[in-house]
């Protein structure tokens, strides 16, 4: 099994399937692919948008390649610095994974630390956010099993 393959393994069982809360601003959303991320990527390969919801797991499995994992330059990154990063480009946006990465150096633990942060400060400037924090501060625990 590839990193990708592992790393992406972690994230399917973090994402859950559909969902549409009109408090995520990321909006509607399948296994973790959000519209707006499904329908650019479509676009990008001349195709017509589609409805997430139709989302198969060729292509999803495709998203989550060329928009987060390469993107995000994880193929470059070795086990579990590669996981978090992917994970963190998948939840907290590609630009935010690769600022995270630069400021730890290179350590797993010190990125853990600042992703955490990073949702707790999120939080205090958007309260109306907090209905996520469990999920997500879940999420990092989870993460930080996987890690070791």
């Amino acid at each position: 099994m590839t990193s990708f393959e592992r790393a992406l393994e972690f994230v399917l069982r973090a994402e859950g399937g559909y969902a549409n809360n009109p408090a995520d601003p990321g909006g509607a959303t399948n296994e973790g692919v959000t519209q707006r991320e499904y329908s650019a990527w479509r676009r990008e390969g001349g195709h017509p948008t589609q409805d997430v919801k139709d989302l198969t797991p060729n292509k999803r499995n495709a998203v989550y390649f060329d928009d987060y994992w390469q993107a995000a330059g994880c193929q470059s990154i070795a086990w579990p610095l590669c996981l978090v990063q992917f994970d963190t480009a998948v939840n907290c946006g590609v630009q935010r994974a690769k600022g995270f990465l630069s400021a730890c150096g290179g350590d797993v633990h010190a990125y853990l630390k600042k992703r955490r942060s990073y949702y707790l400060a999120l939080v205090a400037i958007r309260p109306a956010l907090k209905v996520f924090l469990k999920g997500w501060l879940n999420r990092m625990d989870l993460l930080e099993r996987e890690v070791g």
